[in-house]
């Protein structure tokens, strides 16, 4: 379902500068705002599109914590700095490209974030619902974290229709990994698609 894809790429959509706790429902929302506004354009190329919504997204997840968990914290403690860094790096490049097709199949839906709920005193979770032309709800879970240090908060999983992109990868890594080296892995991640399916 096209819309599936949609919601995957909507999770990309938020901030700019180091969030604290009491800014997080205001700035998510405010910056999911732009964002819609800039899918709505019709002015403005694809490529410019995504570029755009990238750059408001860059410094707000982690995604050396994204990519930690997606390959397992038992593997990764298998690599040296240098396969850390380019692991990371094709990781995000993956996600990257992953999303700026999916972008595309925005067409006037409805988004509503609700109010953030604090599940620790390190976690909190923030949920976006999408309403489709059909009225049919598609929630979108942002999982954020207290980095404890000047970065502040940030997001380190998504939840998409009760589904968990890190925990798709995950699995989709551990996979792989079973019979083929961590050098296979790195090949192969650009043939990986993500499909969040219930």
């Amino acid at each position: 379902m096209k819309l599936k894809f949609f919601l995957t790429a909507l999770f990309v959509c938020t901030l700019l500068n180091a969030l604290e706790e009491s800014e997080i429902d205001t700035v998510i929302s405010n910056d999911i705002a732009k964002a819609t506004t800039i899918l709505q354009d019709k002015n403005i190329n694809d490529s410019e599109k995504s570029q755009r919504i990238f750059a408001m997204f860059d410094s707000f997840f982690d995604f050396k914590q994204m990519a930690e968990i997606c390959l397992g914290k038992a593997q990764w403690k298998t690599l040296n700095s240098k396969q850390q860094e380019e692991f990371i790096a094709k990781f995000v490049e993956r996600l990257k490209e992953s999303y700026i097709e999916k972008l595309k199949l925005y067409t006037d839906e409805k988004i509503t974030i609700k109010k953030s709920d604090k599940k620790s005193a390190a976690r909190i979770q923030v949920p976006m619902v999408l309403t489709a032309k059909d009225g049919q709800t598609y929630e979108i879970l942002y999982k954020f974290y207290d980095t404890k240090d000047t970065r502040g908060w940030l997001i380190y999983d998504v939840d998409i229709i009760g589904v968990s992109i890190v925990q798709t990868y995950r699995s989709q890594f551990d996979g792989i990994l079973k019979n083929n080296s961590f050098e296979d892995l790195m090949k192969k991640i650009d043939a990986i698609n993500l499909e969040v399916q219930k």
